[in-house]
């Protein structure tokens, strides 16, 4: 099993978070464009999305196609296929800037991650 340093987790993900904190204006703005703080809440739903379908497990279960996957997360926050295109399109050609929206996503991502690790062992704790 994976074991990393309880003590040195924080201290990294505070010097992330004050790094990222530093460029937080860089974004591309415009009425045809995501904010940036729903494109990073989009990605980081994409990716767990992404993560679940790519699952055997899941595949098995459930007969979906990982293309109709992008259409809920697109409506749960209210931005159209073609605003989501248009953004990643910009951002593509920016990738100094995207590089900075995708340390936010995966700092989301590893709280997250941190978050269930934190409940699993409380549960197995409780067991």
């Amino acid at each position: 099993m994976y074991s990393r340093p309880a003590k040195s987790w924080p201290l990294f993900l505070l010097m992330v978070i004050t790094f990222i904190s530093c460029h937080k204006n860089a974004s591309i703005t415009g009425k045809e464009f995501m904010e940036r703080e729903v494109l990073v809440d989009v990605l980081v739903d994409i990716h767990l999305a992404d993560g679940i379908t790519n699952d055997q497990k899941f595949n098995r279960k459930y007969d979906v196609d990982s293309i109709d996957i992008l259409t809920p997360i697109l409506e749960k926050y209210h931005v159209t296929r073609q605003m989501f295109d248009t953004t990643m399109y910009v951002y593509t050609r920016k990738p100094e800037i995207l590089d900075l929206v995708y340390n936010d996503v995966l700092i989301k991502l590893n709280v997250m991650m941190d978050q269930y690790s934190k409940e699993e062992d409380e549960a197995n704790i409780q067991e």
